[in-house]
């Protein structure tokens, strides 16, 4: 199983960083109820549709691994997750390290509350013209990393995932960390 998703990790990042965009889109088009499911026939023809020819059992076999719950059915963001690297420990560190900057509480998630003090929105456009109150950027802010339901708290899990995806697309540990020490100025 790990040597097919190794492979169709590799064919999928040859096409550089479009290339989990490329297939992103094929997925959502062809999940015609926009429900995020695809059936096993739905994942076989998205990834023909990708340009990937994988034979049926591998087809198969595969869905079964990302199929976690056993309804015969995939989550698209459960399929992304599979298709993620998995990441060192230098970039599990770095992310670790800018989560605690931003989770004041230390209570193990990120809110509104926790990014006062340490997320300037002061040169903000929408704040300057009046458009958008501090909360409702901050809000924003957050809903980049809250995934699924957008609850306005962030957990660790979730700040990590995105920086997993984020980090597909970045060669190296050194450029991954200081990528975010400049984005997060830790």
């Amino acid at each position: 199983m790990a040597d097919i998703l190794i492979d169709l990790r590799a064919k999928i990042l040859e096409r550089g960083p479009n290339g989990i965009k490329c297939i992103s889109r094929i997925f959502r088009h062809m999940n015609v109820g926009h429900s995020e499911r695809l059936s096993l026939k739905k994942f076989s023809d998205s990834l023909k549709a990708f340009g990937l020819s994988l034979p049926e059992s591998s087809v198969e076999e595969l869905f079964k691994y990302i199929d976690k719950n056993g309804k015969n059915e995939i989550l698209f963001e459960e399929f992304l997750q599979a298709l993620r690297p998995p990441m060192s420990q230098t970039r599990i560190s770095i992310i670790n390290e800018a989560f605690a900057k931003f989770d004041q509480t230390g209570d193990g998630v990120i809110t509104v509350e926790d990014l006062r003090g340490v997320y300037s929105v002061k040169r903000h456009p929408k704040y300057l013209n009046g458009e958008m109150t501090e909360d409702q950027i901050l809000r924003t802010f957050l809903d980049v990393f809250d995934q699924g339901v957008k609850d306005g708290t962030v957990t660790k899990e979730e700040f990590t995932d995105y920086y997993s995806g984020v980090g597909a697309n970045i060669d190296t540990d050194e450029d991954f960390v200081k990528m975010m020490k400049t984005a997060w100025e830790i």
